[in-house]
């Protein structure tokens, strides 16, 4: 069955949009420190529902294994690359922090790195990537726009964390992503490429940037 005609309309969806990824963060940036994760699920859980309801969504998009090993080479030597930045970055400039969550607590940094991907980044990508690319395109004139402001929605929606180098780090990040789901329309793909990146940023000391999400909801929910 086609999905409503009433909700592809360009007024409703320019509505859903700034609804979504304008209203919907500054929400939670108001109710934060209320952990934010039950709020991505529902979210995703409703986009996936748009998305598997309407008839031009290529449904392969949600996995799309086959493109993994032609992309993966190049993916691992950018994420090399921007890693060796940040983490000179982090030694010159916040040498207090260089792998503090490691020191202060392995134990939890092991259960960020395992839980993180599963519980955020697949959730995030269907939301900011599968769906923003899919429900909007219509609304953009070319796809560099659509990419440029799909990084700059992407950083905004860090503004839950209060600190203005989530914002910049994500904007960095979702351009990195959106350009590579432009290229693949291959969540499988974007699951490995964010989790490779947020799971550094956990690990060379950054997290506590990004601390009122993933982080906060797994301490909450094990007692670390």
């Amino acid at each position: 069955m086609p999905i409503s005609k009433s909700l592809e309309s360009k007024t409703f969806l320019v509505f859903e949009f700034i609804a979504l990824f304008i209203v919907f963060p500054l929400v939670l940036y108001i109710i934060v420190p209320t952990p934010v994760l039950p709020f991505l699920w529902l979210v995703c859980a409703w986009c996936l529902y748009i998305l598997l309801k309407d008839e031009k969504f290529n449904r392969k998009n949600l996995l799309r294994n086959e493109v993994i090993n032609s992309n993966i080479k190049i993916i691992l030597l950018q994420f090399l690359g921007v890693s060796f930045f940040i983490t000179l970055f982090m030694m010159f400039f916040m040498p207090d922090m260089f792998f503090s969550l490691i020191k202060e607590n392995p134990i939890f940094w092991l259960a960020v790195i395992v839980l993180y991907p599963l519980l955020s980044v697949y959730p995030q990508e269907l939301v900011y990537r599968a769906f923003f690319f899919h429900r909007y395109k219509s609304l953009f004139k070319n796809n560099e726009y659509l990419i440029l402001t799909n990084a700059f929605l992407f950083g905004f929606m860090h503004i839950i964390f209060h600190n203005w180098i989530a914002v910049i780090l994500t904007i960095g990040g979702g351009y990195i992503f959106a350009k590579l789901y432009i290229k693949t329309h291959s969540l499988s793909l974007l699951f490995i490429a964010h989790s490779l990146y947020g799971c550094m940023l956990f690990t060379i000391g950054l997290g506590e940037f990004f601390y009122t999400g993933t982080v906060a909801t797994i301490e909450q929910t094990f007692k670390f």
